[in-house]
């Protein structure tokens, strides 16, 4: 892979990340609570639309990147590998926010209504809320690691049938993918059909850069498309989610080589760490406005929660890669 490829790839990875970031912002609204005011259409634009695409685009990634090395042909290695990158940073995460759920709800230390009740503590809920195994955990953003180390053991399934029909297999996950044949085991369904695009983009050996020459036309095409959805309030966003890769993929093409965008690709180690850690973070930073500051202008906190969470990470991640590396090692999965 060559450098200005490797670091598309970094840079895109953050940018989807902090995309996140900005998705999660609290309080959820759905996008039939938001006007076209100009603060509430700029939020249902990000929250509703542009972001939304956010985990396709790294699903089809990790995809690609599995598929591209020669790990997928050991499956034994494969999983254990995955364990130490994805479960176990799932659950380590999870930890703590699970004690703080229980202790807050046992003591009733505040009115907000968490995704998960931990108390009266009952096995199944705790269970579910450190790994999501039938649901989502308590740091909710990290089912997308439980669905992606779901898709990780079936990848040797998915190198069968990508060496021998890649196009039949294509279609044979596009209708699990549109009957949710998989059941709960990969609670976000979508993710198939972005892995299995992503792996047979890898081993068919298909030109990532073929469609960089129309990234304009696509990158205004993308935001048509999000615009629209706002506009007419669409919520049906699964056609948007399968399409965004091939239009905001190209679309990177015109921001890797910019100079603020090289100034940003500094911090791109830090992805892994503000994606485990921004769930947390905006809740503390929720819990903080809505008791301290309850008169301060929202808008004002849309704004500053994101920026504070992202540059708190950049700044904690080599801090904590310097001075604790064995505990950074187990915290970020094995990525230093």
């Amino acid at each position: 892979m060559d450098k200005e490829l490797s670091r598309r790839i970094r840079l895109t990875r953050y940018l989807m990340v902090i995309g996140i970031v900005v998705l999660h912002i609290p309080p959820y609204q759905s996008l039939a609570e938001l006007g076209l005011a100009p603060f509430e259409f700029i939020k249902a634009f990000f929250s509703h639309a542009v972001f939304r695409t956010t985990v396709p685009m790294l699903t089809v990634m990790s995809g690609y990147l599995l598929f591209s090395s020669n790990l997928v042909a050991e499956p034994l290695k494969l999983w254990l590998k995955k364990v130490q990158s994805l479960l176990l940073p799932l659950i380590l995460w999870n930890i703590p926010v699970v004690l703080a759920i229980f202790i807050i709800q046992r003591y009733q230390l505040s009115g907000h209504e968490f995704s998960v009740q931990l108390y009266p503590a009952e096995t199944r809920r705790w269970l579910n809320a450190l790994t999501g195994l039938l649901d989502t955990p308590a740091n909710y953003p990290l089912n997308f690691l439980r669905d992606l180390f779901a898709l990780c053991l079936l990848a040797p399934l998915f190198r069968l049938l990508l060496k021998y029909a890649p196009y039949t297999g294509f279609a044979l996950v596009a209708l699990i993918y549109f009957y949710n044949l998989d059941g709960p085991f990969v609670l976000r369904n979508s993710m198939f059909i972005s892995f299995y695009l992503g792996a047979l983009i890898a081993t068919q050996r298909l030109d990532i850069r073929y469609l960089d020459r129309f990234a304009v036309p696509l990158l205004l095409l993308f935001i048509l498309f999000c615009v629209c959805i706002v506009v007419f309030d669409i919520s049906n966003r699964e056609p948007l989610r399968l399409l965004a890769p091939f239009m905001i993929w190209p679309a990177m093409s015109l921001l890797v080589n910019l100079r603020p965008v090289l100034w940003l690709t500094r911090f791109a180690d830090s992805s892994f760490l503000t994606f485990l850690a921004h769930g947390p973070l905006l809740l503390l930073c929720w819990l903080a406005y809505s008791t301290l500051l309850p008169g301060a202008p929202y808008p004002l906190f849309w704004l500053l929660a994101p920026v504070f969470s992202v540059v708190l990470c950049a700044w904690l991640h080599p801090l904590l890669v310097r001075f604790f590396p064995r505990t950074a090692s187990l915290l970020l999965g094995g990525r230093n």
